[in-house]
């Protein structure tokens, strides 16, 4: 038997290199990886990628190649550019070695580093090893802060996830045994790659991943680096999309995921993450929505009005003679035409703020900059909560992506941030809150039509009819719900009228949820109901449009344009109409409450509702409106064109961006409103919105 054959063979270590456009480093870097001695005789397999470079870069690789022909460089190139990911994709199928470890082909990592990242694995201990450049006492280059803070967070989201410790989750140094990257099925082709195989190795039950501390020698943007900040925001989504999926049950090669399913491990640490991201963007927005004023400014025009039972109520103990907006009547009394409906949500933080003055012995009356900021802090839990139900409803339809896409433009891309943020106290987010909470019980309640069911809904049901007697109209969801032929809703008729006991119990709701108002009612008027925008002075503060409604000013017009200034909600409309066409089970109903409110809207007396940022009348109803959104989000998303859909996306984020500057220019600026606002007035902000720069009045001044 020849001695051949009783010869081990050497252990290989496969090193990929992908390139773009690296003409000027990638035969030094060739250079250090062929004069590396690797430890415990390990032979070398080297790979380069070449991504489709427009520079020199396939050129001075094959003279390589030529100049060292017993180096045995495996040279593979892309017809056209596809990123570094897919580079890694190639390069992990063309490798034969025992080993696999990523180099990239600029000088910021040192091949004489390999051993160090194989001694664990070498050892028995390790299957993956990680190079961090946050450990160790080995030198790196100093470059950016920012940088380093991104990269610190994007690992410290990727651990929440993965349940791992890494100190750098973004290292191009990862040593993998070969046999488990490649039963790994990568899909991001960028440099989503770090996240994706991150969270995915997360996911193998069993295996050891290890870390050693580096040199980093990085390089500016000049000398030639790439990632930027979308890149970035990329990174956040791969961690979000590969991190909420369960850990496979043995291996990488049993990787499946329900994208409807989110195990409450899962749950947990997005919810964390998307609470985070929520009340750190909305503290600091807010903080600049205020700083002029104080908190204390929540409490004006209809937020005071919607506030002031609170503190007549429960400081001053007079609900007729002590609330601050008013209308003296012929009586000599004075009548607050808002209702009770949003002071019930608010009071526990009102009863909050009475507390903190207490502790720290501040004289209040009810309006000061603590009740401020309690009321804001109220806001924004109340629109997370809405948000986080609207998420709960539509993943189960739609999927987690396009559930979390939905309500991030619901939130940015629309008038909601401002009325979350801006204007607190209003009426419009705690609406909001009680619709998405009706909305998410419905479903509930005709899978089990009890009475404990029916009184989740009679309770929203009947504030949301307090706070603004028109909204009454967001029953028909209930009633038309999976009502999809002139059959189905005469099936739905008889089932109510079979159940005529739980509309009995809905009414009994509202009647009591209407006590308090009925008697601040009769205290005042001596009546125990009244249409209080109708009553005595306040004639013409009615609907004088019936007739001729201003639907093309509401939806389109330059002062509180609906469309105009939040163009998110197109998507919304065109949803409505291709799940009309689909039969979807609630597309009737909200495409009847779409139609109800924008007719009852626009033919309101001031059919703008001035002094508002965007059209505010329809913020109660994006619970609603969530649904189509996304419905057309999905339909996007399905379709084939990679250019298509990520030019859509570019244009929603833009929008939203453009969203949340307009919103802190109309904060700081006069009302937008009346006659003299022109389209050269609106074409200004979009303008000087776009160029960015400071949002604060006297930049965005308008003049004719």
């Amino acid at each position: 038997m020849p001695f051949s054959n009783f010869i081990i063979p050497m252990p290989v270590l496969s090193i990929i290199i992908p390139a773009y456009n690296e003409s000027r480093t990638i035969h030094l870097i060739l250079d250090r990886v062929r004069a590396v001695e690797l430890v415990g005789d390990i032979a070398k397999e080297v790979i380069v990628v070449n991504d489709c470079s427009k520079d020199n870069t396939e050129e001075a690789i094959l003279r390589y190649r030529d100049a060292y022909p017993d180096f045995g460089l495996k040279y593979v190139k892309h017809e056209i550019n596809k990123g570094k990911g897919a580079a890694l994709h190639t390069g992990i199928r063309e490798a034969t070695g025992d080993y696999l470890i990523i180099q990239d082909a600029d000088l910021e990592y040192d091949p004489d580093e390999y051993n160090l990242l194989l001694k664990p694995m070498l050892n028995g201990a390790a299957d993956v090893v990680y190079g961090s450049r946050f450990i160790g006492g080995k030198p790196h280059r100093i470059l950016f802060f920012w940088h380093t803070i991104g990269n610190k967070l994007l690992t410290f989201l990727s651990n929440m996830f993965s349940n791992l410790n890494l100190t750098d989750m973004e290292t191009c140094y990862k040593l993998f045994k070969t046999e488990i990257i490649k039963g790994i099925s990568l899909q991001e082709n960028r440099f989503g790659f770090e996240p994706e195989v991150t969270q995915k190795l997360a996911r193998i039950k069993g295996l050891r991943i290890y870390e050693v501390g580096i040199s980093y020698y990085g390089r500016t943007y000049e000398e030639g680096k790439k990632i930027g900040w979308k890149d970035g925001f990329r990174a956040l989504f791969c961690i979000a999309k590969y991190g909420i999926k369960p850990h496979g049950k043995s291996s990488a090669t049993t990787e499946t995921w329900n994208p409807k399913q989110i195990s409450p491990k899962r749950g947990l640490m997005l919810l964390l993450v998307l609470a985070a991201l929520f009340f750190t963007t909305g503290i600091h927005n807010s903080s600049k929505h205020y700083r002029s004023s104080g908190f204390e400014y929540i409490f004006t025009s209809d937020g005071l009005g919607y506030y002031q039972y609170l503190p007549a109520q429960f400081i001053k103990h007079d609900i007729v003679g002590s609330q601050r907006w008013y209308l003296i009547l012929e009586n000599g009394k004075s009548l607050n035409k808002f209702t009770w409906g949003v002071a019930y949500l608010q009071a526990p933080f009102f009863f909050l703020a009475n507390a903190w003055c207490g502790l720290t012995g501040q004289s209040h009356d009810g309006y000061s900059s603590a009740h401020g900021v309690f009321i804001l802090l109220g806001a924004m839990i109340y629109c997370f909560l809405a948000l986080l139900l609207i998420v709960k409803m539509l993943m189960p339809r739609f999927g987690i992506t396009v559930a979390l896409f939905t309500v991030f433009l619901l939130f940015y891309g629309t008038n909601l941030i401002f009325y979350t943020l801006a204007d607190a106290a209003m009426s419009h987010v705690y609406t909001f809150f009680l619709c998405a909470f009706f909305i998410y019980r419905v479903p509930a309640f005709y899978k089990k039509p009890s009475i404990a069911n029916m009184l989740w809904l009679a309770l929203p049901l009947a504030i949301v009819a307090l706070i603004r007697q028109t909204n009454l109209l967001v029953v028909l969801y209930l009633l038309l719900y999976n009502v999809k032929s002139w059959k189905d809703f005469v099936g739905r008729i008889r089932f109510w009228f079979n159940k005529w006991y739980l509309v009995l119990l809905t009414i009994a709701v509202i009647f009591v949820v209407f006590i308090p108002q009925f008697v601040y009612w009769h205290l005042v008027t001596g009546k125990w109901y009244i249409y209080a925008y109708g009553y005595n002075t306040l004639a013409h503060e009615t609907f004088l449009y019936w007739n001729k409604p201003k639907i093309g000013e509401v939806l389109a017009g330059p002062v509180s344009g609906w469309l105009v200034y939040s163009p998110i909600m197109i998507g919304s409309i065109i949803g409505m109409v291709l799940m009309l066409r689909k039969k979807v089970l609630d597309s009737v109903g909200i495409t009847l409450i779409f139609v109800f409110a924008l007719y009852i809207i626009s033919s309101w007396w001031c059919y703008t509702f001035d002094c508002g940022y965007s059209h505010r009348g329809f913020v109660d109803y994006y619970a609603f409106f969530s649904i189509p959104l996304a419905f057309a989000l999905s339909a996007l998303f399905k379709k084939r064109s990679l250019l298509l859909k990520f030019t859509f996306i570019a244009l929603f984020i833009f929008l939203s961006y453009m969203n949340v500057r307009m919103s802190m220019m109309y904060s700081w600026d006069s009302c937008w409103n009346g006659p003299t606002w022109t389209w050269k007035h609106y074409g200004n902000v979009v303008k000087n919105a776009a160029v960015g720069g400071d949002y604060r009045k006297s930049y965005h001044q308008i003049n004719d």
